[in-house]
């Protein structure tokens, strides 16, 4: 196919590692054998370039992949397409950190040195734009990682001089749920941006994204988000939802439930461990408690 694209195109050219992506002249497509080719926006008539997006894919990142996990990762986030070796891989956890950078000057391969030598290994860097993106971190999210994130924007903002922004999203644990809900955790920092924060959690995010006009499968998607690992467990969801209608007090919950104190706390703490979010503290709390009366819709 690449042979006859450069008969009809013969100024077409093909992407590799040490060439940089000129996304203002050209427009860039992805072959069935996955090569990475520009063609001069000036020579496309919009009938061609209608051809051209069905016969290929449109290469909608403004900054090509680095590593071969990275090739992968663009398929599922660009091409909506899960490759073999992802599903064979059997990932326990994963999770996307969004980024909007100020300042479009930036330079991406130091950028991604920047980022490679603060985030650990398996780390995969996307460009959705030359100044958002999002990183891939292949591994479980813990609160101590949240800490380590403020930490992360003040070292890149002294390296850089430019002002980050970060939306943490969820941890995954299936990779089909990866292409939708990519979209969803760039939808959610696009909702939430304007409250100003440097550094957003998911966690955190909850009740202003229910403040906004989100359709219903949306807010479905945010309450399986949350539920997920306990949404078939109609008594632990019950004993949570009355220990937060009681001030998150124990004495007071284990009575409305008819149960002995250290139950209830078993049961809370149970929680706790399932999801990873502790419903102890108050971002927590409203996340869940506004998810248990969401869930109630369907």
């Amino acid at each position: 196919m690449l042979e006859q694209l450069q008969q009809m195109f013969p100024n077409l050219v093909t992407h590799s590692n040490e060439t940089k992506m000129d996304t203002i002249s050209y427009r860039w497509y992805v072959t069935n054998e996955n090569d990475i080719i520009g063609v001069p926006k000036d020579e496309l008539t919009e009938r061609e370039s209608k051809i051209l997006e069905i016969l290929l894919t449109p290469y909608k990142a403004s900054q090509p992949p680095t590593t071969e996990r990275e090739k992968l990762w663009m398929d599922i986030l660009f091409q909506q397409e899960i490759p073999k070796k992802m599903m064979e891989d059997n990932l326990s956890a994963f999770h996307y950190v969004y980024f909007s950078l100020s300042d479009e000057s930036i330079d991406p391969e130091s950028f991604r040195e920047a980022i490679h030598g603060l985030f650990p290994q398996k780390t995969s860097i996307l460009w959705e734009n030359n100044h958002e993106g999002v990183i891939i971190q292949e591994e479980v999210q813990t609160m101590e990682d949240f800490v380590s994130y403020s930490e992360i924007i003040e070292v890149l903002t002294t390296d850089f001089y430019i002002n980050i922004k970060l939306f943490v999203g969820p941890t995954l644990h299936h990779i089909q749920q990866a292409p939708h809900f990519y979209e969803w955790v760039k939808k959610c920092y696009y909702l939430t941006r304007r409250h100003n924060h440097d550094v957003l959690d998911y966690i955190k995010a909850i009740p202003y994204l229910f403040l906004h006009d989100i359709s219903d499968k949306e807010q479905q998607m945010i309450t399986d988000s949350i539920l997920n690992k306990v949404k078939s467990d109609e008594e632990l969801l019950k004993t949570v939802q009355v220990f937060l209608e009681s001030n998150s007090n124990t004495t007071l919950a284990a009575k409305k439930m008819y149960m002995h104190r250290n139950s209830l706390q078993y049961r809370v703490d149970k929680f706790i461990e399932k999801t990873g979010i502790d419903v102890k503290q108050f971002d927590g709390a409203i996340a869940v408690y506004l998810c248990l009366l969401m869930r109630t819709k369907w």
